[in-house]
């Protein structure tokens, strides 16, 4: 169970390492091609943000380049040409502008020194404001990938279906044997990002200890996208007996969490 330390600020829950382990050896179970070809499919739509969104692009992409963008996230991909039509295609630039960028602005007319930069909550709950077409939840599992996936070095992912602190729900919440209830979770992961990206740097390290030999955040991304796909796909056909076939697996599903969709093959 977290605690605080003596200066008062958050410490993160200790996750379980065996449920860790045992996760990952159900992963690494699907096979060395499919781990493989989801990591270099989630690369490659970081060096595809990266590249479209960097501050010298941005200001020129059409509506069709901001679709493709939106296309490649979950919570945006359905939602896709309602957001832009009712965001519009300047206000969303600039919105997205605002969010990757914003803190690099200079004082009056640009002069002087640099904004002082802005928490990840302010930039998220700024963006989200802007932008129409969508719910707020939503919203914020937008402006979070466009920051992680842009910045793969300097954000985690922190989206609703990873951690929601509100409902208590998550990927997260099954690498602790008791689950989260009445605020407990909230004393556990955390309520900020900042006391979240402690949870989101510890299953880093530990993959790193069982043998995950890759930089950055975006192997964590997986974990817990293939941990929530179960969790959904177990759930579906628990409560669903006739569903079984014509549901897509947990792999699929979890590529779909992360933007990087792959072909349903029914069953």
């Amino acid at each position: 169970m977290s605690e605080q330390n003596r200066e008062g600020s958050f410490k993160a829950v200790q996750l379980d390492d065996a449920l860790i382990r045992d996760y990952l050896i159900k992963i690494l179970g699907e096979g060395e091609d499919f781990v493989q070809d989801f990591y270099n499919d989630l690369v490659e739509k970081s060096q595809f943000f990266q590249e479209t969104l960097s501050k010298d692009r941005l200001p020129s992409l059409s509506s069709e380049d901001l679709e493709k963008v939106l296309e490649r996230i979950f919570a945006s991909r359905r939602k896709r040409k309602k957001i832009l039509e009712e965001t519009g295609v300047d206000k969303l630039k600039e919105a997205i502008s605002d969010l990757l960028y914003g803190d690099e602005k200079g004082g009056f007319l640009g002069f002087g020194k640099k904004k002082v930069e802005r928490s990840w909550e302010e930039k998220v709950d700024e963006f989200s404001k802007k932008i129409r077409g969508l719910d707020r939840k939503a919203a914020r599992d937008v402006a979070a990938e466009l920051l992680h996936f842009t910045f793969p070095d300097k954000y985690i992912l922190w989206t609703s279906w990873i951690w929601d602190p509100e409902t208590e729900t998550g990927a997260i919440v099954f690498l602790k044997e008791e689950p989260p209830t009445g605020g407990r979770g909230r004393r556990m992961y955390g309520e900020t990002y900042d006391q979240f990206k402690q949870v989101y740097e510890q299953i880093a390290e530990k993959l790193q200890e069982f043998g995950i030999k890759v930089k950055g955040y975006l192997f964590v991304d997986i974990f817990l996208a293939m941990i929530y796909a179960t969790y959904v796909d177990y759930m579906t056909l628990s409560t669903m007996h006739s569903a079984k076939g014509f549901f897509p697996p947990a792999g699929v599903m979890a590529r779909r969490l992360l933007g990087v969709n792959a072909p349903v093959e029914f069953t």
